[in-house]
């Protein structure tokens, strides 16, 4: 599934536009992990290119090494293609 028709669901578009009250930090140092509320998480599908990713720690200045495997097994996250 691609992003588009994902935010074509208005119950996707929500959860998106409200992180910072489902998970309480800014958007943009979102943690992949550690929610409190169940939310959808997205993964870009192109992250699997690199060996490593960087991934949110929980503040807009704060990130870890990771890769898109373990990004995947520790958040249940379903993979997207979000460009063309």
């Amino acid at each position: 599934m691609a992003v588009n028709a994902f935010l074509k669901d208005d119950s996707n578009l929500n959860h998106i536009n409200s992180s910072g009250g489902v998970v309480s930090e800014a958007v943009g140092g979102v943690a992949p992990i550690g929610w409190v509320s169940h939310a959808t998480i997205l993964i870009d599908k192109a992250l699997s290119d690199y060996e490593v990713v960087w991934a949110a720690a929980g503040h807009p200045h704060a990130v870890y090494p990771t890769t898109f495997v373990e990004l995947l097994k520790c958040t249940g996250a379903t993979p997207m293609i979000v460009g063309d």
